[in-house]
């Protein structure tokens, strides 16, 4: 593979990763980020890359370091706190706090929704 095409890919599977985490559709995702819901498709296999422009949305949109989509890692103080807290429970209580930061996670989403539409 050409390297242009490797980075596409590992972007692409980067983005996946992260809308998987959040339990959304392509459509979903690129709702959200807006998105045309072929490009993620395209984008996520690795046949198109996405511009700075398009990565600022996602990365706003989803709350995620471009560092994380480029090189791999998301070295936010508040993300290795978050990850070390969560790390430190049982596997039944890491699985409730996951769901109940999703949910939280929605909500404000929801709410900054609702903040713009109103401005």
């Amino acid at each position: 593979m050409e390297p242009d095409k490797d980075f596409n890919l590992t972007v692409g599977l980067r983005i996946r990763e992260i809308r998987e985490t959040y339990h959304m559709t392509q459509a979903e995702f690129s709702e959200r980020c807006n998105l045309s819901e072929s490009f993620l498709a395209a984008v996520e296999g690795g046949r198109k890359g996405i511009t700075s422009k398009t990565l600022y949305k996602i990365c706003t949109e989803m709350n995620v370091s471009a560092d994380y989509f480029i090189r791999g890692k998301n070295n936010g103080f508040e993300v290795d706190t978050l990850v070390e807290i969560i790390n430190s429970l049982d596997k039944r209580s890491r699985e409730g706090a996951l769901r109940m930061l999703r949910e939280f996670a929605d909500v404000v989403y929801q709410l900054q929704t609702k903040d713009r539409k109103e401005k």
